[in-house]
């Protein structure tokens, strides 16, 4: 999985995320497409998004790291 889909587990539209983030809605397009990097501070909010949704135990490398 990749960050994309770990927003789309969680139930987030990419404007919805883009809120939690602070930032536009071509700036998360941008991130998941890789053309720009995540923050480590939007890392750690889609970290505790996927925990809340019930996998406790991810680490932001899984989520954002991953080649599986």
């Amino acid at each position: 999985m990749n960050p994309k889909d770990f927003r789309k587990f969680c139930g987030l539209s990419q404007s919805e995320l883009a809120e939690r983030y602070g930032i536009s809605v071509q700036a998360v397009r941008n991130k998941e497409s890789g053309k720009t990097n995540y923050s480590p501070e939007e890392m750690v909010i889609l970290k505790y998004l996927v925990k809340e949704k019930g996998i406790e135990n991810i680490t932001i490398d899984q989520i954002f790291f991953s080649k599986k």
